[in-house]
């Protein structure tokens, strides 16, 4: 218990029932995965190729989807020096989207989009820190993977690539 509160209470053992299977969007990953983490500079060269973990779980009596992503992984990198970082998914019944909230603890940004469905998966819209358009998208979604990718758009209009995760549920789907 910390100041009077149960931190136990934050997770939910499932989606809420009222709201029905418009939380299935991210509701689908949760889980534990392995990911090939990639980020690429300005040029489109990669510069950072690491494993990481991306972990997903119900919050707040089913109504919300916390996740946890790490990189490299916690048990080879040295404390504090990974890169780490959680996003709170609130579905919004009313008009089927959901409100992401990214909160880099290691690159101290917070990042606020909207997410809905696409025909090929699932499209978050957003400004970056700078104020710069970002688009972030999950495809290729299958029960045991899924392609993550982080993009920004230039000043000429362009969208440029600034990373990229390939993710595989593990075996132990925890």
């Amino acid at each position: 218990m910390i100041a009077g509160y149960h931190l136990a209470e934050l997770h939910a053992a499932g989606p809420h029932p009222g709201l029905g299977s418009g939380l299935s969007l991210f509701g689908q990953f949760i889980g534990s995965w392995d990911l090939r983490v990639r980020f690429f500079n300005e040029e489109g060269d990669v510069s950072f190729d690491e494993p990481g973990t991306w972990s997903f779980g119900w919050i707040l009596d089913g109504r919300a989807v916390q996740d946890l992503l790490t990189y490299p992984n916690a048990g080879s990198a040295r404390p504090g020096e990974r890169g780490i970082g959680t996003s709170i998914r609130l579905y919004d019944a009313a008009t089927g989207t959901w409100s992401v909230y990214w909160l880099g603890a290691t690159s101290n940004t917070r990042i606020t989009l909207t997410a809905k469905a696409t025909d090929d998966g699932i499209r978050l819209d957003g400004p970056d820190v700078d104020g710069s358009p970002l688009r972030w998208t999950f495809t290729d979604i299958t029960p045991g993977s899924f392609q993550w990718q982080g993009r920004i758009q230039d000043a000429d209009g362009s969208w440029r690539l600034e990373q990229d995760m390939l993710a595989h549920r593990r075996k132990d789907r925890g």
